[in-house]
């Protein structure tokens, strides 16, 4: 199928979601999230979005996997003395429906269910959750990052300026996965998603990877 105009845009943290709860359970240093309309008689399912959007490392071509899957393995040796999980996916390795209690890339899954996926994961340095929503005709992907000490500030300061970009692409590229469409980057310099904001960091968002800009926090 060929390509679909979608209008990705930032937009508040549906109240209604687990994300959101989440977010009121305590302090927070970032939260945002980004929506698209779902297209008239399509049937989306949020478990299916989130396989999708997590189902490649990031948005580089298919040339660049073998350095992106080193990139991914350098990464977990170095970080992980500091108690940053590595990131499990890998190019040749197709991601499966999220299950509560399993794993879906870097991060555990907290609830799944056809209207939302929350995943996420905690360490020395951060806590994290992303959350793929869909309600009333629309798709969400949205985050909430916590960070636990001045090397938890430190680190997601290398990914934040990016977080907004990474999840509009994100949303973006599982929505076209998920209606059959052409993903591929509208222009060059799209940013790639981080392992952990881990948000998503993933992200955070990863997955991410992880919005005019639906920011709240401390």
């Amino acid at each position: 199928m060929g390509n679909l105009e979608m209008h990705i845009a930032s937009c508040s943290i549906p109240n209604d979601s687990a994300l959101a709860r989440f977010r009121d359970s305590g302090e927070h240093t970032h939260a945002e999230a980004a929506e698209v309309a779902i297209p008239d008689h399509r049937r989306i399912d949020a478990r299916e979005l989130a396989r999708l959007t997590m189902d490649r490392p990031s948005l580089t071509p298919d040339r660049a996997f073998w350095l992106v899957d080193l990139w991914i393995r350098v990464q977990g040796v170095v970080m992980r003395p500091f108690g940053v999980k590595p990131n499990t996916m890998r190019s040749k390795r197709e991601q499966p429906l999220p299950r509560v209690g399993e794993r879906l890339g870097p991060y555990e899954v907290f609830e799944a269910s056809e209207r939302e996926v929350l995943l996420g994961d905690m360490d020395k340095l951060l806590e994290h959750r992303m959350s793929f929503i869909v309600a009333d005709g629309k798709a969400y992907i949205g985050v909430v990052l916590r960070t636990r000490n001045k090397a938890g500030d430190a680190y997601w300061a290398q990914f934040r300026h990016n977080q907004t970009d990474i999840l509009h692409w994100s949303l973006r590229r599982g929505m076209s996965r998920a209606l059959g469409i052409d993903d591929e980057p509208a222009a060059t310099g799209t940013p790639t998603a981080p392992a952990a904001p881990a948000a998503p960091a993933a992200p955070p968002a990863s997955a991410a990877p992880a919005v005019g800009e639906a920011t709240e926090g401390r």
